[in-house]
C-alpha cells in the first residue's frame, strides 16, 4: 500500500509541474513584439479592439488560472490523502486484539468493516 501511495505522489508531482511548464507560460501571453500593441505589423488589438474581443482574452486566462488552481488542489488532496483515518483504526483494533480486549470473531467482523470503508 505504501509503494501505492508513493507511486500516485510521484505521478501528481510530475503531473503538476507539467502543468506550471505547460500552461502557466499562457497567463502571460499576448505581450510582446507580436501582442496586443501590435508592434511590428501594426496595430491588431490596438485602440480599434472592440470590448467583448478584451473580454474574451481576460476569460481565457482566467479560465486557465481556474484550472492550475483546480489541478494544484487535486494534486494537494491527493499528496495529503494517505488514508490516515484507516491505518490509526486498523493499528487501534490490532493493539485491542494483542491487549485480548476483543476475541478472534469481534477482530475479523471489525476488519472487514474497516477494509470496507477504504
Amino acid at each position: 500500500m505504501a509503494t501505492t501511495t508513493n507511486t500516485t505522489q510521484l505521478v501528481v508531482i510530475a503531473l503538476a509541474a507539467l502543468a506550471v511548464l505547460v500552461f502557466l507560460p499562457t497567463l502571460f501571453m499576448g505581450g510582446g513584439m507580436m501582442g496586443y500593441g501590435g508592434g511590428m505589423m501594426g496595430p491588431m488589438y490596438g485602440t480599434d479592439a472592440p470590448g467583448w474581443m478584451l473580454f474574451v482574452g481576460a476569460l481565457g486566462q482566467l479560465l486557465m488560472l481556474a484550472l492550475l488552481v483546480g489541478l494544484g488542489y487535486l494534486g494537494y488532496k491527493a499528496l495529503t490523502n494517505t488514508g490516515g483515518r484507516a491505518d490509526t483504526a486498523m493499528e487501534e483494533l490490532r493493539a485491542a486484539y494483542a491487549r485480548g480486549d476483543i476475541d478472534d470473531d469481534e477482530f475479523d467482523r471489525r476488519k472487514e468493516r474497516l477494509q470496507d470503508e477504504t
